[in-house]
């Protein structure tokens, strides 16, 4: 099954083990079991919590058994360049940003436990562990703070509308979003005094939201479609989640996809910038563009970007960054990202330079590749944060005449069976040539 804690982000519910994943596992499976702290990755009862490694071994091992198995599923795909090793991540453990707890009911109490994305449909009951060790410890803190209050006995009924409790932000500041089934003056007094408690009792909180979900989906957030007005608001504190990159400082909305791993994220951005070999003259399209990372990036280094991204709340943070920055070579446009959509934009520009994909898990729509490679771009960096799509993408890639010029892995998702993968490629006229 695919790890919880890269679908989360991701939105995929593909349950199909990978080779990558299934070899990882598999090699990972052989070691030793690491002994376990109280609490650490198992409930009170000592049930262990298995939707990700970490459980079972150390980084150091996860890391070179990863490494390895990347090198076999290189070798298994016979991709042209060789791949580089793998790039560790900074926090093997307690690195994720963006966590989450389902609230269950159990011994006649409210719990916040960890659970896969397919575990409900399934029917699978959440975990209540003491301390996820791929989540900082400040997370756990958060999540103890709020399940005792949620089972004050003057609370209990409203409480149970609550379903999930998210927590986003970076390694000192926390934003926390309560997802809740309905509102109404009690639930929201009820709100109120569990956000003044939550300030109060634990460190780093500065911004406390409600999302209600009447449909109690198994998604904490589900992407805002063009014109969809969330039921979002803010109950106290900073509008937006801070994080610092290539020495620029960066703010976004709580709704606003991030990478789930800061820690990386420094050298994430500049090995980009290095792959795609950037000068002066460059112009550059970031599609799925999300806050503006990349495009922002590398502003100040080349004539002009424009990123483009389907999220209107992404977009609205990209063009408020780009303003508090004073960067004005940027451009950016909230569209779906389709055949139809880069017909058009490409058409308006004359000559472009560069291209940024980093898509979601489910990959490219159809004509998206095909309209790249019909441009004729001189360089493009896909990053993949699903591998198995490699295959049937960079083969999209070869049949526009383009091939790898680089490949370098990133362990993004420490613990789980992923990684994400940045692919330079070139003309095939180019890429030969460089060879």
């Amino acid at each position: 099954m695919i790890s919880y804690f890269v679908a989360m982000e991701k939105g995929s519910t593909n349950s199909q083990v990978s080779f990558f994943n299934k070899y990882f596992s598999d090699a990972a499976a052989s070691l030793p079991q690491r002994p376990l702290k109280h609490g650490e990755c198992q409930t009170a009862a000592g049930q262990k919590c298995t939707l990700c490694l970490a459980h079972r071994i150390n980084y150091d091992d996860e890391y070179r058994i990863k490494n390895t198995a990347l090198q076999e599923y290189w070798k298994v795909h016979r991709f042209p360049q060789p791949i580089h090793p793998l790039v560790p991540s900074p926090f093997g453990r307690n690195y994720r940003i963006v966590t989450k707890r389902k609230v269950f009911s159990s011994n006649g109490k409210l719990q916040l436990g960890l659970i896969g994305t397919d575990d409900e449909a399934a029917g699978i009951h959440p975990l209540q562990v003491g301390q996820c060790m791929i989540e900082p410890f400040a997370h756990s803190e958060i999540y103890r703070c709020v399940q005792d209050y949620l089972n004050r006995k003057e609370f209990r009924e409203v409480a149970e509308a609550m379903n999930y409790v998210v927590v986003k932000g970076n390694y000192e500041e926390f934003t926390v979003i309560f997802n809740v089934a309905s509102m109404d003056s009690n639930r929201r007094q009820f709100i109120n005094h569990l956000s003044k408690h939550l300030t109060k009792t634990t460190n780093g909180v500065i911004g406390v939201f409600t999302y209600i979900d009447e449909k109690r989906s198994r998604f904490y957030l589900p992407q805002r479609q063009k014109n969809q007005k969330l039921q979002f608001q803010k109950i106290f504190g900073k509008d937006a989640i801070f994080h610092r990159a290539v020495s620029k400082k960066f703010l976004y909305s709580p709704l606003s996809f991030s990478q789930t791993n800061l820690s990386i994220v420094e050298e994430f951005v500049s090995t980009a910038e290095e792959m795609l070999e950037l000068n002066g003259s460059d112009q550059v399209f970031d599609l799925y563009c999300g806050y503006g990372l990349f495009s922002l990036s590398v502003a100040d280094k080349i004539r002009n970007v424009t990123g483009v991204e389907l999220s209107g709340d992404s977009i609205r943070d990209a063009k408020r960054n780009a303003e508090r920055m004073h960067i004005e070579n940027c451009k950016f446009i909230e569209r779906d990202i389709d055949e139809e959509c880069l017909e058009r934009i490409f058409s308006s520009h004359s000559k472009i330079t560069k291209v940024i994909l980093d898509p979601p898990r489910n990959g490219t729509k159809p004509g998206v590749i095909e309209i790249i490679t019909a441009k004729k771009i001189e360089r493009v960096l896909h990053i993949f944060c699903n591998i198995e799509l490699m295959p049937a993408e960079l083969e999209r890639w070869n049949s526009g005449g383009y091939k790898i010029a680089r490949a370098i892995p990133f362990d993004m998702f420490p613990g789980t069976g992923e990684v994400e993968m940045m692919v330079a490629l070139d003309p095939t006229s180019v890429s030969t040539r460089k060879s």
